[in-house]
C-alpha cells in the first residue's frame, strides 16, 4: 500500500471549502491531471454517488471508478477509486480553524498488476508532488472566490 498525505490551511470556512471537493464541475478547476469527469447517479453527491473519472498524466491517460463511501459536509469526503490496475482511497477531511479551514488530504493506493508494483514508488513520489500542486490550486481559488 502505498500512501501520500498532504494539508493546507484556506482561508474560508469548512462550508464553502467541500463544494470544491465533492462537486465534479469544481474539480476539474483545481485538479491539474483531472481531464473529464461523468456522474453516473443521479441528484447531488451523497454516500453511494459514482462517477468516472479521466486522468491524464505523464502521458498516461487512465480512467477511475469512483463511489462515495463517507460524505459528512462539511467535514470528510471518503471516495473508493479502481481502475484495472488501482485500487485506491481518498480521504478529505476538514477542519475549522478559527475562520480558515485545514483540510488534509490523504490517498491510499493498492497497484494490482505487477508493473504497476514495479513502479509504484515513483509514481507515489509523483502523486505526492501532484497533491500538493492541486491543494495549492485549490487553496488559490477558494481564497479568491471568498474574497470577490
Amino acid at each position: 500500500m502505498q500512501r501520500v498525505e498532504h494539508s493546507v490551511e484556506i482561508d474560508a470556512p469548512p462550508d464553502a471549502v467541500f463544494p470544491y471537493l465533492a462537486e465534479g464541475e469544481q474539480r476539474l478547476r483545481w485538479m491539474g491531471a483531472l481531464r473529464e469527469t461523468h456522474q453516473l447517479t443521479g441528484g447531488p453527491p451523497a454516500v453511494g454517488s459514482r462517477w468516472r473519472d479521466v486522468f491524464e498524466d505523464l502521458g498516461q491517460r487512465i480512467e477511475l471508478q469512483a463511489e462515495v463511501v463517507a460524505y459528512e459536509p462539511p467535514r470528510l469526503l471518503r471516495v473508493a477509486l479502481s481502475s484495472r490496475v488501482v485500487e485506491a482511497t481518498s480521504e478529505q477531511r476538514l477542519e475549522a480553524v478559527g475562520s480558515r479551514t485545514r483540510l488534509t488530504t490523504v490517498l491510499e493506493t493498492e497497484y494490482k498488476s505487477f508493473t504497476a508494483r514495479l513502479a509504484a514508488g515513483m509514481v507515489t513520489r509523483h502523486a505526492q508532488r501532484q497533491l500538493e500542486t492541486d491543494l495549492a490550486a485549490l487553496e488559490q481559488l477558494v481564497e479568491s472566490a471568498s474574497s470577490s
